[in-house]
């Protein structure tokens, strides 16, 4: 399990990252064409191409693209097998976005590793850090700016793609649409007063603990994905005037579903 901690409105939250088009359709299973932690697109599999351990490091995104370029079908990713079991659960997944850059790529790269590193039955979970990615990178102030001073120059949104490449800063644009492939749900009861923390890391660093360590990393995560986020929302704001909206809970994504269901129900009768 891939956990974003990030600071909202005085809180932590423990967010859940996944990719949005992914669904597991099959729980408790094996199959004598396919190990555990697979990956198989359009027939093919990871573990026996050149991108298992390529440069000494798996790079599946490359492989899944490469696979999907003439063929752009969905594409099946196998768990590890369950403890004291030779069964695995299995998940069928979007073809994914086109590249923007190394960074964005890492990120996806890392959610593909946690659903293929996923035991069944279990919630081991891993910490996310944006800036240990690297998506900061290309979120500088300068391309910030030039993309505001562009929208606010030109009320004619169908000319901004043009200007935005113009001005070396296309990929802002190419980041949002690339960040809304994943689905980010906040782990219900994980939520962590702001203050509570910071003084439960105020009494154990006194002592100099190996708790205190990893508490004060969680801590900086959080602090760091909360100020990357918002970069990421500020660019999603200036480009389509509303909030990014990434991070929901379980109770919101229920709402939006079943607003969904209404509105597609409409326009059916």
């Amino acid at each position: 399990m891939l956990i974003l901690p990030i600071v909202n409105r005085n809180r932590i939250l423990n967010v859940h990252v996944t990719l949005k088009n992914a669904e597991k359709v099959r729980r408790g299973v094996t199959f004598s064409d396919a190990k555990e932690s697979e990956i198989i697109v359009n027939g093919k599999k990871l573990s026996e191409s050149i991108y298992n351990n390529y440069n000494g490091k798996v790079n599946a995104l490359s492989f899944i693209r490469y696979n999907t370029m003439h063929y752009p079908r969905n594409f099946l990713i196998t768990t590890k097998v369950a403890r004291d079991s030779k069964y695995y659960d299995v998940y069928e997944v979007a073809p994914p976005p086109k590249k923007v850059n190394d960074e964005l790529d890492s990120l996806y790269e890392k959610v593909l590793t946690d659903m293929r590193k996923e035991i069944p039955g279990t919630n081991n979970g891993r910490y996310l850090s944006f800036k240990e990615v690297g998506i900061d990178k290309n979120l500088t102030k300068e391309k910030i700016d030039r993309l505001q001073d562009i929208v606010r120059s030109e009320p004619d949104n169908s000319k901004w793609p043009k200007l935005f490449s113009e001005a070396g800063i296309a990929d802002l644009q190419d980041t949002i649409d690339f960040i809304k492939n994943f689905e980010c749900t906040v782990v219900s009861e994980t939520t962590i007063p702001e203050k509570s923390l910071n003084d439960t890391l105020k009494a154990l660093e006194v002592i100099h603990t190996r708790d205190s360590k990893h508490l004060r990393k969680y801590s900086n995560i959080a602090y760091s994905n909360e100020k990357i986020y918002y970069r990421l929302s500020y660019i999603n704001k200036i480009i389509n005037n509303q909030p990014l909206n990434l991070i929901q809970s379980e109770k919101q994504k229920q709402k939006k579903l079943i607003k969904q269901e209404v509105i597609n129900n409409v326009q059916v009768s």
